[in-house]
């Protein structure tokens, strides 16, 4: 008899404990979701202000809801979209999804593919999801777009970067990380992944205070392999100014930005930043640099494949290298100048410390001469990223009218011959 009364009372909390349970498959099974599927895309559709397409949506058992195949793209159409994702979990319950809230504070998103494109006028793909749209007023200054606060975690994605001003296209594949959206407003993240066939970590934050947006960031590469994808580089390393695509070599770098504004001419007058980047091996066959070079200078055949260091700064709306090494012959060559937002640049290139390279005898006969050795092996490089030019530079314009006065027209000729022997044999 007491066993019997024993076991009832173990059936109370058993079925208090299955009601939850018990209820949630009644909503699963009862619940039309097809209509919740439709009734989710108009949502995200007048939440975002974009096209939002979703092929099926399934209520999970442990709470949540799972997207298949969401899709997002432009005001009007799902043609080209700009983000899909094969799943997405939403910590979302039916009874907000029926009241027409879809308030949501955790998303995991698997294999999906986003795309970041910054067209040939300058303007942002995704503009809107950087600037706010609310004006900065005591009224509506509480009140921010977007969700209040939603963490994101990212599984196995891909980026695709598409850059048109500067012709480059970058793939960011295997891509794990997690973000951050908090009071509508401020959003961080932590990403990490591959890019040809190297890897990358990046970690950055964005204010979207109306009218002010700003961000900062932090990318760190390494073994990353240069192909024309990467075109962007140029502004950063002359060495692969020019239009030839045939620059290949092996990449490791550092860079910090930052700035502020919501157009492309604010964030030219307000970033700032510095990085440093190794390139070894870097091949420089095939490089418009290298022809430029040969047309004064004949490069020795194993002295085409190099080695690379640079340091560098922005700021003032340009790309300002401060040293950069090039370990191609004997002599490092250094080069220092800078390239602009606009694809201007100008470049001193020469031999590091040629002077010292030089025997007295021969130190004491150009100083006679009032030839300026550093000069000598002085190249500029100017132009544009696209158009590179390479012209003998020297530091003093003055420095050979003294050896215009002391020799006639035999012994000039004479003379540029063993200075073009003596310089071809300091390059080798």
């Amino acid at each position: 008899m007491k066993c019997r009364r024993f076991r009832r009372l173990m059936l109370v909390p058993i079925g208090i404990l299955s009601v939850p349970v018990v209820a949630w498959c009644l909503i699963v099974m009862i619940a039309p979701t097809d209509w919740a599927r439709v009734h989710l895309a108009s949502a995200l559709e007048r939440a975002s202000g974009r096209s939002v397409g979703l092929e099926s949506l399934s209520i999970c058992l442990g709470g949540g809801v799972d997207l298949v195949n969401l899709r997002i793209g432009a005001p009007g159409g799902l043609v080209d979209p700009w983000l899909e994702a094969a799943k997405v979990h939403l910590d979302l319950s039916l009874s907000r999804l029926v009241f027409g809230r879809v308030d949501v504070s955790n998303l995991d998103v698997e294999r999906a593919n986003l795309r970041v494109l910054r067209r040939a006028d300058g303007s942002l793909e995704l503009a809107d999801l950087v600037r706010s749209s609310r004006p900065a007023s005591s009224s509506t200054a509480a009140e921010s777009p977007g969700p209040s606060n939603l963490r994101i975690q990212l599984h196995d994605a891909r980026v695709e970067i598409v850059d048109e001003p500067t012709h480059s296209r970058v793939t960011l594949e295997r891509v794990e990380g997690q973000g951050l959206w908090e009071d509508g407003k401020n959003v961080e993240a932590a990403l990490n992944g591959s890019v040809n066939r190297g890897t990358f970590e990046l970690t950055g934050s964005l204010d979207r205070a109306p009218g002010r947006p700003s961000f900062e960031g932090q990318v760190r590469a390494d073994g990353v392999e240069i192909d024309g994808g990467l075109a962007i580089l140029r502004y950063l390393v002359p060495v692969l100014a020019g239009a030839s695509p045939s620059v290949s070599g092996v990449m490791k770098m550092e860079m910090y930005l930052r700035g502020e504004g919501d157009d492309c001419d604010r964030l030219r007058e307000t970033l700032v930043g510095h990085g440093r980047i190794a390139i070894d091996p870097i091949e420089l066959e095939g490089t418009d640099l290298l022809a430029e070079v040969e047309r004064t200078i004949t490069i020795p055949l194993k002295s085409r494949v190099a080695s690379l260091n640079s340091d560098f700064s922005v700021g003032g709306s340009r790309v300002t290298t401060n040293r950069l090494a090039l370990h191609m012959a004997k002599t490092p060559v250094l080069i220092t100048g800078w390239t602009d937002f606009d694809g201007r640049l100008d470049y001193r290139m020469g031999l590091d410390r040629l002077g010292d390279r030089v025997p007295d005898r021969a130190r004491r006969l150009l100083a006679d001469l009032e030839i300026d050795i550093e000069g000598l092996s002085t190249l500029r490089l100017s132009g544009t990223v696209d158009d590179l030019t390479v012209t003998v530079s020297s530091q003093n314009p003055d420095s050979g009218a003294a050896v215009d006065e002391l020799l006639n027209g035999s012994d000039k000729q004479r003379l540029k011959q063993i200075g073009q022997t003596l310089r071809d044999r300091f390059l080798r």
